[in-house]
């Protein structure tokens, strides 16, 4: 298994995308998909063998604010550690720039997931809001 600083072919991605359930709700096209991505701050493309099996990525301003999306690996390779350490590599990344906070969007009964790699939950009094074209 090979942990790669590359943006992936949108042809490996969006099988992955679609497949981990990410595309469920955005419907977006491999062209949307591969736009979003090479606007990305960081990523972390999994490998095993040729095989695109595990994705994570970064937006960020570089110098305050990152927020990790799509983190996602192929329903036969979870719970072997691989999400946690993709999430691992891009906050080291997201550190190396010096950059203060980084967010993270977790879905719900996933928080111990993200606690244990570093993450708290945000105050109830300072609660996230959201404006969504779908």
């Amino acid at each position: 298994m090979e942990f790669k600083d590359k943006i992936p072919f949108k042809t490996e991605i969006y099988p992955l995308y679609t497949q981990s359930g990410w595309n469920e709700r955005l419907r977006l096209n491999p062209d949307e998909l591969d736009k979003a991505i090479h606007n990305s701050f960081a990523v972390v493309s999994v490998y095993e063998g040729d095989q695109l099996i595990g994705f994570g990525r970064v937006v960020s301003d570089g110098v305050s604010y990152a927020t990790i999306y799509d983190v996602m690996v192929m329903p036969q390779w979870q719970g072997q550690g691989i999400g946690s350490k993709i999430i691992r590599i891009l906050v080291n990344k997201c550190e190396r720039h010096d950059i203060r906070r980084i967010h993270l969007f977790a879905a719900k009964g996933r928080e111990d997931f993200y606690r244990h790699l570093g993450f708290i939950p945000r105050p109830v009094e300072s609660p996230g809001m959201v404006f969504e074209k779908v």
